[in-house]
């Protein structure tokens, strides 16, 4: 017997739940990895890989907000990573780059929304962490 259109429905919004939820643990647990003093540039990398399969995840699903909300704390910490004087320098590099890639998602979904002010903060706010480099 063939699913009512609401049955469908829910049952796509359950398994979007189930799959944020799953999604949210692995966010949690590869944070916890890079919190160490010995975290690896491999450690930074599978962090951002989860957060931007978040991201895509909640893109596909229409979900704006927690798309924006994933990107901002991949973000976020990549900046706090790039600043950390306790990381060696191809590390904080690394920070850079993936910083650099999650800075364009967010600065355009940003603009899709309107919200001009809110990505010439950010984009000034890398530029200012970012100065080392160059």
């Amino acid at each position: 017997m063939p699913l009512s259109l609401s049955a469908w429905l829910q049952q796509k919004i359950d398994q979007y739940q189930f799959s944020l939820r799953d999604l949210t643990l692995d966010v949690y647990m590869a944070q916890a990895k890079l919190d160490r003093d010995d975290a690896t540039i491999q450690q930074l990398r599978q962090f951002n890989d989860i957060c931007q399969d978040m991201a895509e995840v909640c893109q596909l699903n229409g979900d704006d907000l927690s798309y924006l909300h994933a990107l901002g704390k991949l973000h976020h910490r990549l900046v706090q990573e790039m600043a950390n004087d306790a990381r060696d320098r191809l590390f904080r590099l690394q920070a850079w780059q993936l910083a650099r890639l999650s800075l364009t998602r967010l600065s355009h979904q940003l603009a899709l929304v309107g919200e001009w002010d809110k990505a010439t903060v950010l984009q000034r706010e890398f530029a200012r962490h970012a100065g080392w480099i160059f």
